[in-house]
């Protein structure tokens, strides 16, 4: 595949100009030819009257990628904005790019992309490839492989603007007689396959999927992607890699003693809902904001994380129980009464008054955070109890479900109000660390992941050390 530069340089063709291109994987510099430097010049230009200008209004990129020709290697490299601005200084062009793609063969098509990471080949185990291993004497050592069919993953689908793209790991094998490289190299690989498209924003777009979800799988935003094998159709159903795209992001602190502790999601204990878990991803349909950036700062809480998680769990709960709670009849009547009065009131009111009126009708029939964690720990009690239970224990408490709903609903309460000379309710930190469990068990459990698999994806994800 292609190898990774510190430094790109070549030309570039913009608006039937040919640029030469400096790129140090964040910036790329764009030098017109003296004979255009005017002309380049000039775009930036607003005309006052005669022979007079001032800078114009921002000067943005017509195109959503720039193709040039690199120096270095005579690869074609793409280029995708990070934003379409263009910057000028003295008629050499600066723009900031988001990612970029490195061709070792042209082809004009891209059907699937390989993701690798420290993270899938935690989540995806590559050592399930060995068959058998061997040993004789004078250190002569057998090594098989088991075939692909048997390291591959059944597939699933979802879908992203109205396409279909499916979803497979599968473990690769690389062997090498060069010095200071590994004779055999197993590595899992995350495969997105699509038809053949060269809309390279909706490659894009596949590549924050695929981060999402990997990051959902490990409860932290801080995962590694920064590369993804990118390959074209090769005859029947097969694929060739022709180019690798690159992100450019910030140093990644890995963590990989958080990995080592085992604190992710493995395939296993998800399999059959990947597609499920994607397809909500790509429409936005599942709540991912409370993610910390790393597993080290998940573990500890502000004021803002403790609003975000607990929104979570009602955006969740509204997702699992889109008709509200199972009330009692008396309460259905009186909920009908009640707004029946209210709207009598708000057609007889004017102004101010009608409004407080039309408030207080919506809230008829809300639930509150304190009613949906009480049904949460009735219909979802055979899948977190065992984890609450041990949790307030340890801290020398009971798990009561209505007294956790009315502390976290107090304590947010008074974080979103800004209710800062409240007294802050120290048993709402344990609810809040109970019902990051919770969220998993209720979202996995909508993606039809059976509930051992869930209570055994809480116990890794979360480092609880009960025997399931």
């Amino acid at each position: 595949m292609s190898i990774e530069l510190d430094i790109y340089t070549g030309m570039l063709t913009y608006k039937e100009t040919e640029f030469s291109f400096i790129f140090d994987g964040e910036e790329l510099r764009l030098t017109p030819p003296k004979d255009k430097h005017h002309e380049v010049h000039m775009w930036f230009m607003k005309p006052l009257g005669k022979d007079a200008y001032t800078f114009g209004d921002p000067v943005y990129i017509e195109d959503d990628y720039l193709i040039g020709m690199c120096n270095e290697n005579c690869q074609k490299i793409i280029f995708l904005p990070k934003n379409k601005n263009i910057r000028s200084y003295n008629s050499v062009l600066s723009v900031q790019i988001e990612a970029y793609i490195v061709q070792v063969h042209e082809r004009e098509w891209i059907d699937r992309l390989g993701f690798m990471s420290q993270e899938i080949d935690c989540i995806f185990p590559p050592n399930q490839a060995l068959d058998s291993t061997e040993w004789l004497e004078n250190g002569v050592m057998f090594i098989k492989t088991k075939g692909f069919n048997n390291t591959t993953s059944h597939s699933q689908s979802f879908f992203v603007d109205g396409k279909t793209v499916s979803v497979y790991f599968g473990v690769s094998r690389t062997s090498s007689g060069k010095i200071g490289k590994p004779p055999l190299e197993l590595h899992s690989e995350m495969f997105f396959e699509f038809d053949k498209t060269n809309d390279y924003a909706f490659v894009l777009r596949l590549w924050r999927i695929a981060k999402s979800f990997v990051q959902y799988l490990c409860y932290r935003k801080n995962v590694d992607l920064s590369s993804v094998e990118v390959s074209a159709p090769y005859g029947e159903g097969k694929h060739e890699k022709f180019a690798t795209l690159y992100i450019v992001s910030k140093k990644i602190d890995n963590e990989p003693e958080i990995l080592e502790k085992k604190r992710y999601i493995n395939h296993e204990k998800i399999s059959g809902a990947e597609g499920k878990i994607l397809n909500d991803i790509a429409a936005n349909k599942i709540y991912l904001r409370h993610i910390p950036e790393t597993y080290r700062t998940g573990r500890s809480i502000d004021a803002a994380r403790f609003v975000m998680i607990t929104a979570t769990f009602e955006w969740t709960f509204k997702k699992n129980y889109p008709n509200g709670i199972t009330k009692k009849p008396a309460t259905v009547k009186a909920e009908a009464l009640a707004t029946e009065t209210l709207n009598g009131l708000v057609d007889k009111s004017k102004g101010k008054l009608k409004e407080i009126y039309r408030f207080l009708r919506n809230l008829i029939g809300s639930n509150s955070l304190q009613t949906e964690i009480e049904q949460m720990g009735k219909d979802y009690a055979d899948i977190v109890d065992l984890f609450g239970k041990r949790l307030y224990s340890i801290n020398k408490e009971t798990l009561k479900y209505n007294e956790m709903g009315l502390r976290l609903s107090q304590q947010r309460n008074n974080f979103a109000h800004g209710n800062l000379d409240k007294e802050f309710i120290g048993l709402a930190l344990l609810d809040l660390v109970y019902l990051e469990y919770i969220i998993y068990a209720m979202q996995l459990k909508e993606y039809g992941v059976e509930t051992l698999s869930i209570q055994r994806a809480i116990n890794d994800l979360f480092g609880c050390s009960i025997a399931i």
